[in-house]
């Protein structure tokens, strides 16, 4: 009885010591959790594989979420806890992120915002390394320039673009201030400056294809995006561009990183492995290959890349301008959609066949009112002014009806109009479009940026009409089972976009807000 005691005692001992093995082994592993998100903004984009390979070499498991820098606050304030490292292009985003939140934030790179124009009009416009912004306003009021540009509102390189136009047309004040910006002088020379906008986009690399594809002559984006832009010109023989860098002031994104602290020792330690990566000289050097400064100037050593040719002084520092304050940017923000911003005119063409009855149209309705409604809208930025124009078009295999406003503020009775309308017949996609097209033509392109926003979920019947030229960008939405071939075709011809919106639909009308 005694032996069997004892062999019952060491059966227990040995499945307690394997029972503690086993718990340790656990604990060991999720203490070693090697997962990691980064928050990113869109620009980093082609950064993403370098950090892939490192992470496979040093056993991490690293995604990215990529999102614009603008929306980056609000995502953090919403979900901190699904992100560990936040990889902004610019540190006025991460400004109004609490310090207890984002911590060991370092600047990868140095990316300017600048314009450039062909070399052919740089010349005639007499521009040179002393230009000022000033210097543009007057080329634009005189009917010489006219360029693209990113979207204000949506984009860090727009913002930072006009926020740096804002600085140096205020006299470069010691910090940009509320007062500042209700300055006369200011206001008439900003409005002045973005009448010579003829193409917003709510994308840097949308833009570039948008120059590539037609027939401009500037175009405002970072030095690294321009550099691209011009070896691929030069490549297929195309006139290249010349760089300005205002000599009164340049707007310069800085790319922190930072680490997200939801109190895990594990993650800050990935953390610091990957920032470091990222400002080990081998990486920086890369960097430096793909047209992104690791300096404010004066040690540009890639003399490959950055060329003199394109109006690049390699031996100069940067004049970068003094960012103000975050709620002043909220404001000089929505000054510019209110105010500054070249007026619109919008045609949505909306589709109300059968197979929208029920919650497609519930959708559908719930966007258009988020986008009309100037109090809803002025919460992403993306309201319409009083100097904008709107039109509504639903259809199915018909036009069901027309309607219209003079201020993109007095949107009520559209709004109520779009509720009551009620769902059926076919679908036919092409017919509202050419008669978008057809009311957009009375409307002069100097004054208007005009656009027509086509939503629909099916597939249509009939096609464009043989002979149509269309010179006005129709940015479609993608929503249930619509044909993207269809839509496609559509944007190629007019030199448009397509939108899925069947996963979030409000989400891709508030896109589209960012190209029109």
């Amino acid at each position: 009885m005694i032996i069997l005691f004892k062999k019952i005692a060491i059966v227990l001992l040995l499945a307690a010591l394997l029972f503690s093995l086993c718990s340790c082994s656990f604990d060991d592993s999720k203490a070693k959790d090697n997962s990691f998100t980064v928050l990113s903004s869109s620009e980093n984009k082609d950064l993403e594989q370098m950090l892939l390979e490192f992470a496979k070499k040093n056993k991490i498991d690293l995604k990215f979420e990529y999102t614009g820098s603008l929306n980056i606050p609000s995502m953090i304030k919403s979900s901190q806890k699904d992100y560990d490292a936040v990889w902004s292009s610019n540190s006025i985003w991460n400004a109004s992120i609490s310090n207890s939140v984002l911590k060991n934030s370092k600047s990868i790179s140095v990316n300017p915002v600048i314009f450039a124009v062909k070399e052919s009009r740089y010349k005639d416009l007499g521009f040179s390394k002393d230009t000022v912004v000033n210097d543009l306003v007057q080329a634009v009021e005189a009917g010489n320039l006219k360029f693209l540009m990113p979207s204000v509102t949506q984009t860090n390189s727009g913002a930072s673009a006009y926020i740096g136009f804002l600085n140096c047309l205020a006299g470069n004040p010691p910090v940009l201030t509320e007062e500042d910006l209700k300055s006369e002088d200011l206001q008439e020379s900003l409005k002045t400056l973005f009448k010579g906008v003829v193409r917003n986009s709510g994308s840097d690399e949308y833009l570039i294809d948008i120059f590539n594809d037609g027939d401009y002559d500037a175009l405002v984006n970072y030095e690294s995006s321009l550099i691209e832009l011009n070896n691929q010109l030069i490549k297929s023989n195309r006139e290249p561009l010349r760089f300005i860098y205002p000599s009164d002031g340049v707007s310069v994104s800085d790319s922190p990183f930072a680490y997200i602290d939801n109190n895990n020792d594990n993650k800050l330690e990935i953390f610091n492995k990957l920032q470091s990566f990222l400002l080990s000289a081998d990486t920086q050097q890369k960097l430096e290959s793909m047209g992104r400064r690791t300096t404010y100037g004066g040690q540009v050593s890639n003399h490959e890349v950055f060329k003199e040719s394109y109006g690049i002084d390699k031996n100069a520092y940067l004049s970068p301008i003094k960012y103000p304050a975050s709620p002043v940017i909220k404001s000089a923000l929505n000054l510019y959609q209110d105010l500054f911003r070249k007026p619109s005119v919008v045609v949505f063409c909306l589709d109300y066949s059968g197979s929208m009855y029920g919650k497609g149209n519930e959708q559908l309705v719930a966007a258009m009112e988020m986008i009309l409604d100037y109090k809803l809208a002025s919460e992403d930025m993306i309201q319409f002014s009083e100097r904008d124009k709107i039109f509504v078009i639903p259809f199915a295999e018909e036009l069901k009806w027309e309607d219209s406003t003079l201020s993109g503020t007095d949107t009520a009775d559209l709004i109520s109009r779009i509720k009551d309308t009620e769902a059926g017949g076919g679908t036919d996609i092409y017919k509202p479009v050419e008669h978008a097209a057809t009311i957009l033509k009375d409307f002069d392109t100097d004054l208007y940026t005009k656009s027509i926003v086509l939503m629909t979920d099916g597939a249509s019947i009939g096609g464009f009409r043989k002979g149509n030229s269309y010179d006005i960008p129709v940015f479609s939405i993608m929503f249930g089972e619509a044909n993207p071939k269809q839509l496609d075709e559509i944007s190629r011809l007019t030199k448009g976009k397509t939108f899925d919106g069947r996963i979030d639909l409000i989400n891709a009308f508030k896109e589209i807000r960012a190209y029109n």
